[in-house]
């Protein structure tokens, strides 16, 4: 093997290594993670027993590559009359007197050179319990999926598509002028991209 061809396969080697190396890391494959928040915080009772959608205090979620941390500004337009006498909620109230964001840990984080934009699984229809888990249910938030890429990729590839999404790619598809020009299987095959700059920059 000459030499140059021996750079360039041990370089190819090392990306692969390093890639599931990154991959692997406790960041972002912490399945089960369930950090200790600065103030307890119960989805279950906000979006399960009191069915807030997701989207009011996510509200970044449909337009924006983030679903952002709601600001106590949002807290506080339901909390200024109900359950003020809290002791966790006049904790937020301070807060958001003070101008002061809360720290809450992050629970849900993608590596630095791994791009998901929000918006764009909201407008095809991924409901946020697709990857979020059933979190209407939960008292204490954790992260559901492993948010590896081969977990990304078994929805990607259409493995595991909830049928909502190819239901409204379907209709999208036939609302389509030029939809004939496809044939037949062409919706299952635009269930998402999967060329690596779809993710990856």
């Amino acid at each position: 093997m000459s030499k140059g061809l021996s750079v360039v396969v041990g370089g190819v080697a090392l990306v692969i290594v390093g890639a599931a190396l990154m991959s692997a890391m406790p960041r972002t494959s912490n399945q089960g993670y369930a950090p200790t928040q600065p103030i307890p915080f119960s989805h279950k009772l906000h979006a399960g027993d009191n069915r807030i959608p997701c989207q009011y205090c996510h509200s970044d979620v449909e337009k924006s590559r983030h679903a952002s941390i709601p600001s106590t500004a949002v807290c506080m337009n339901c909390h200024k009359v109900v359950k003020t006498d809290s002791p966790l909620i006049k904790q937020v109230a301070a807060a958001w007197a003070e101008h002061r964001a809360i720290e809450w840990v992050r629970i849900h984080e993608l590596p630095d050179f791994v791009y998901f934009p929000h918006k764009r699984h909201v407008a095809v229809g991924v409901s946020c319990q697709t990857c979020h888990g059933e979190i209407q249910t939960m008292d204490k938030v954790y992260q559901f999926g492993a948010l590896t890429m081969g977990w990304c990729m078994e929805c990607h590839r259409g493995r595991s598509t909830p049928s909502n999404v190819l239901a409204n790619l379907q209709a999208r598809t036939e609302a389509n002028p030029h939809a004939g020009e496809h044939g037949e299987g062409w919706v299952e095959g635009q269930v998402a991209p999967t060329q690596c700059t779809t993710c990856h920059y």
